[in-house]
């Protein structure tokens, strides 16, 4: 059906023509059932959700505003039926109980879920969809990624983004529904000791486990004092080197982490102030896309300040015990398990690295990076991947609850939301670029989305050509790390991803 006759259909179908309503709903129908099929896995349930939806449709079809997103609205409609139709048979996931989000209790208190029900109207469509569809439909991560057709990272952030808006609208209408809940009534030795030592005679109000997403910090501890105040305090592995790199970061310019009390001698777990201002994805997530952009300046001012300190760090002490690795150290990272072991991150997986070496295709792409990166001479900068990763980076937010600056050049307002903390500051000397390719592939959301990536690119005057063989190693050591040699025979948009990233870039060499 073309796009002019299916509006034509549309209007006389709100106009009442039922032969033309029939005719519309039923050209849509081997779509929904095809959605449906997908969503459910099952041909029965499927023709009775796909019935249900499209009797629902006819009657609320007037209540459609937006003509032009019809598909859309059938689409929202149907994987909502489907969300209801697996709570209903049963399915809902059973891990992290979220039921106050919905109606999934009959005995609930009335003025309860009319106000939840009023929250979740404060959330976009997407941001909708992606929490029923977890919480009450029951539905994994990549089975949402899969339904939705976006990357799995993006139905991450969504439902961090949707978890802390709700949370926050529902805290004024419940009290009682602290979100520094005890999480794990249960601290260590170590914890207390530290608590003991920095606040003497204070008392646990509450403790609360991984506070906000991406961040390194946890648990969060609220404190009454024996002043009679409260203080909020968190939790962070920071061994004795690194507060020493912060400390001359501090000094270069750059306010990372602040250190009340530890370690102790032969440990990393230190008692940290909370972080100032607020994480710059979440931050950019809750606003317009003014924010989303003026979020990614902030981003690549973040990353421009931290590889700017590289000189200064290159003359503190602390400078000559960092880390260097050039290019052809980090393909070299690839074929030698030592060097792969000593970064925490890939040694964190790479069950099948050493099947990927062996696989012709594999090993030649590893060949043709190593040659590439040979030619290029780049001076080795303070950096490491997690600067480019804007949740690394934390904003002063304004008083007005959308506080979304345009900030073009010159804008007076620009400076209002200035970075006022960097969570991730512990870095190595190496590529200036290698991690940008790592934001391209892991899809960091929304940011990949808006330019970041190449706006670095072509602020720095690098090039497609120049920028391919960081693109083609950052793939080449995610596939190492996170995928079986055989492509899987179920859901295997990753293992394609990556393997498509990879022979991009080796197209650009």
């Amino acid at each position: 059906m073309t796009h002019e006759t299916q509006q034509e259909l549309l209007t006389r179908a709100l106009a009442g023509d039922r032969a033309a309503t029939d005719q519309l709903f039923e050209a849509h129908r081997p779509t929904i059932l095809r959605l449906a099929m997908r969503a459910l896995g099952n041909v029965d349930d499927a023709y009775d959700v796909a019935q249900e939806t499209l009797a629902y449709a006819v009657v609320k079809l007037p209540t459609l505003r937006d003509h032009t997103k019809f598909t859309a609205w059938l689409r929202q409609l149907t994987l909502t039926h489907c969300t209801d139709y697996r709570r209903r048979r049963g399915t809902r996931r059973l891990g992290e109980p979220i039921a106050q989000l919905n109606e999934a209790s009959e005995e609930a208190d009335l003025t309860q879920r009319l106000a939840i029900r009023d929250s979740l109207k404060l959330l976009s469509e997407p941001h909708q969809d992606a929490l029923l569809m977890y919480y009450v439909g029951g539905w994994s991560i990549p089975e949402i990624a899969h339904l939705l057709e976006v990357p799995p990272n993006t139905v991450r952030s969504r439902l961090m983004a949707a978890k802390r808006l709700i949370r926050d609208d529902l805290q004024t209408v419940f009290p009682y529904l602290n979100p520094m809940k005890l999480a794990n009534p249960t601290l260590s030795e170590s914890h207390m000791s530290l608590i003991e030592a920095a606040f003497p005679g204070s008392r646990i109000v509450s403790v609360q486990a991984d506070p906000e997403p991406w961040q390194p910090f946890s648990p969060r501890v609220k404190l009454a004092l024996s002043d009679g105040t409260q203080r909020t305090v968190d939790f962070r592995r920071i061994d004795a080197h690194r507060i020493q790199l912060a400390q001359a970061l501090a000094r270069l310019g750059i306010p990372g982490p602040q250190v009340i009390a530890g370690p102790q001698p032969g440990q990393s777990l230190c008692l940290c102030q909370v972080p100032r201002g607020e994480n710059l994805s979440l931050w950019a997530l809750g606003g317009t896309p003014h924010r989303i952009r003026l979020a990614t300046e902030r981003a690549i001012e973040g990353l421009d300040r931290l590889q700017a300190c590289s000189e200064g760090l290159m003359d503190d002490p602390i400078g000559a015990t960092l880390p260097r690795r050039t290019l052809l150290d980090e393909v070299a990272i690839l074929t030698d398990d030592e060097r792969w072991n000593a970064d925490p991150w890939l040694a964190e997986a790479g069950a099948e690295r050493r099947a990927w070496l062996a696989d012709p295709w594999f090993a030649d792409a590893v060949a043709r990076v190593g040659a590439a990166v040979v030619e290029i001479d780049t001076p080795l900068v303070y950096t490491d991947y997690m600067f480019f990763f804007p949740q690394g980076y934390r904003i002063q937010t304004g008083t007005a609850p959308m506080d979304d600056l345009v900030g073009w050049p010159g804008d007076p307002h620009y400076g209002e939301n200035p970075l006022v903390e960097f969570v991730h500051v512990f870095g190595h000397f190496g590529d200036p670029l290698l991690g940008l390719a790592m934001v391209w592939v892991y899809d960091c959301y929304p940011f990949v989305h808006t330019g970041f990536v190449e706006q670095v690119l072509w602020r720095r005057g690098v090039t497609q050509r120049e920028f391919a063989p960081r693109l083609a190693l950052k793939a080449l050591q995610m596939i190492a790390r996170d995928l079986p040699l055989e492509r899987p025979a179920g859901e295997a948009r990753y293992w394609q991803s990556l393997r498509g990233w990879a022979e991009q870039a080796l197209s650009w060499m």
